[in-house]
């Protein structure tokens, strides 16, 4: 048998149409996948300190704020109802009135919802933010986002931020409602 040196040829393949269904596919994603933003609080963390306290810090009760959030979402600021359109308000007035030793605890039920929460959390981070610019305007003249680093920092040392979380897990169930 002899064989000839004839090369065979590989049938090319039409893309066309590989083409148009990767297209048609990519178009399905896009108009059905949604965009949510997600939520979440944007916090920066104390450095890791080598030695852990275990003991517990005494805090005067004047310089004390406790805000409450119960099972069914009903919130509470030093024993009284809450009312979230005035917590901004009082947040900045305890922490003018109680100066740099002051201390805010929030104690959230696990099965509040997340809103509660968040809504309870953006009041205080704009509250301190409201405070740190109305310091920033009185000492320098401008506000707290155009000050320099240093001077952002002795801003920060004289109203520190201090919030602090109580966690209760109860055995019914872990986590909030969304």
């Amino acid at each position: 048998m002899i064989r000839t040196n004839k090369r065979r040829r590989v049938p090319g393949l039409n893309t066309t149409s590989t083409a148009d269904i990767s297209f048609m596919l990519l178009i399905f994603f896009l108009v059905t996948t949604s965009m949510d933003m997600d939520k979440g609080l944007l916090r920066q963390l104390p450095p890791n300190a080598q030695q852990e306290s275990t003991e517990p810090m005494e805090v005067q009760k004047d310089k004390l704020l406790e805000i409450v959030v119960s099972d069914n979402d009903s919130a509470f600021i030093n024993g009284r109802p809450l009312v979230m359109a005035s917590l901004r308000k009082d947040i900045r007035n305890f922490v003018s009135k109680a100066g740099k030793e002051h201390l805010i605890t929030i104690n959230a039920s696990p099965l509040s919802s997340y809103d509660t929460y968040f809504n309870i959390q953006n009041e205080i981070v704009a509250a301190y933010s409201d405070l740190r610019n109305g310091l920033s305007k009185k000492l320098y003249g401008i506000r707290y986002a155009e000050l320099p680093e240093e001077q952002r920092t002795r801003i920060k040392e004289l109203c520190p931020q201090r919030v602090s979380e109580q966690y209760n897990e109860t055995s019914a169930e872990k986590g909030g409602q969304p």
